[in-house]
């Protein structure tokens, strides 16, 4: 009997720990979706919520944070909740021959009640007049569960724990890549423009840097390698305590577009995002991302400087 109650007394203790990790991972999950990505979702949403990731393009001479102050508050007085902004850091990064071929200067991500009430917004008077002070807001929709939302938050602390127990080097601080210019990934070959961005937007943002992915899966082949790249991306974030922070069904709102999913996925900076494009980490895994279609844009929250 005394070696059942040992048994037992050892369960609960395990399961007490196991309890504990898991609510200090989501504690500071929210940490840093709140505090440093200055991303307004909550963990736990519902499912039925409808959000838009709109593309932004202001008219020339117009200032950032002005214009998508704007923007965000007319999107609030319809009663949506914008929960991210973010400017553009490395133009035409990955470019979609969906989505209208323009260099973009910022993302926003809004949330609403349901489907209904982003068309009702879109069908007011006040938000197409203020539409006229763009170039261009060009929008994708993208539905969540809120399941997955969580699920995707624990895969990402079982990837932490993995690599914790496997005892395996940190991929982090990246070992740079020896070769030649026309050798790296498109993104990285241009080493001067990505130290201007550096010190042009760590600034705003010095710990986060978010990236937007609107993707359309490729064939089975194109699938299999895209996962293996995705797998080890994930990994690499896991270990940095950073990850995706939105996922969701796309849904086509303008131009009859056709993507699978939208991902949102957040980094540790600017900074950690140049070193990684130009590593040997990334080099040796970067042809590995195959997609029927995608657009990748990485961004810098400003959310937190709108007035």
């Amino acid at each position: 009997m005394e070696i059942l109650f040992t048994i037992i007394g050892g369960l609960v203790a395990l399961l007490a720990l196991a309890a504990l990790v898991v609510i200090l991972h989501l504690w500071k999950h929210a940490r840093l979706r709140h505090r440093t990505l200055f991303d307004r979702q909550t963990l736990f949403h519902g499912s039925g919520l409808f959000h838009v990731a709109s593309a932004v393009k202001l008219k020339s001479g117009e200032d950032l944070l002005s214009g998508i102050g704007r923007l965000v508050k007319e999107i609030e007085r319809q009663g949506a909740k914008v929960i991210y902004a973010g400017k553009v850091a490395f133009p035409r990064t990955r470019i979609s021959r969906q989505v209208p071929d323009l260099e973009w200067d910022a993302y926003v991500i809004a949330q609403y009640s349901s489907r209904r009430a982003w068309d009702s917004m879109v069908e007011s008077q006040a938000y197409n007049d203020l539409l006229d002070d763009f170039t261009r807001v060009w929008p994708l929709g993208f539905e969540r569960s809120a399941v997955q939302n969580v699920a995707v938050t624990m895969m990402m602390l079982r990837l932490r724990i993995r690599h914790l127990l496997s005892r395996a080097p940190p991929t982090y601080p990246f070992e740079p890549q020896d070769l030649p210019e026309d050798g790296l990934p498109p993104v990285a070959m241009d080493k001067a423009a990505l130290d201007r961005a550096v010190a042009e937007y760590e600034p705003l943002s010095r710990d986060a840097l978010v990236i937007v992915n609107f993707q359309k899966q490729g064939n089975a082949e194109q699938s299999r390698r895209n996962d293996r790249y995705g797998a080890s991306m994930m990994s690499m974030l896991a270990e940095v305590g950073y990850g995706p922070i939105h996922l969701g069904r796309a849904v086509s709102l303008e131009d009859d577009v056709d993507f699978d999913q939208v991902a949102i996925i957040s980094y540790p900076g600017i900074r950690y995002f140049a070193e990684m494009v130009r590593s040997k980490f990334y080099t040796g895994i970067f042809g590995g991302k195959q997609l029927s279609d995608d657009l990748t844009a990485p961004t810098v929250p400003i959310l937190q400087h709108l007035k």
